[in-house]
């Protein structure tokens, strides 16, 4: 699993605070390979069930997809530009996608495609 570094502040979370995403309301954007923008980290937080990421693109064309099992207690990393998607393991999954960057990077200005 790849890991945050140090000092990266939350700017942004989908959906909003105080709601979760679910096995029925998953965004087809998360569900297909989609990234963030250059700067922009993730967490995904599932708060219950499970859920699969899947990162399907490296920075190397040699690298290969590699799937992560995401659960309460194990969360998922997204790193800046990285292909990757998400499934529903479990009918009970409830998550959160948080967004984070390193202060002093630029602006913080993303359209979330499907979300």
């Amino acid at each position: 699993m790849p890991v945050l570094p140090d000092g990266v502040v939350k700017y942004s979370q989908v959906p909003r605070e105080g709601k979760t995403f679910s096995a029925t309301t998953i965004p087809k954007g998360l569900l297909k390979e989609h990234s963030t923008k250059k700067g922009t980290w993730g967490v995904i937080n599932v708060s219950q069930g499970k859920l699969e990421y899947k990162i399907t693109g490296g920075r190397k064309p040699e690298e290969i997809p590699i799937s992560f099992e995401l659960s309460p207690e194990f969360h998922g990393i997204i790193q800046p530009q990285l292909l990757h998607q998400v499934k529903a393991l479990t009918k009970d999954v409830e998550f959160v996608v948080e967004f984070l960057r390193l202060p002093g990077t630029g602006p913080v200005d993303e359209k979330r495609e499907g979300i």
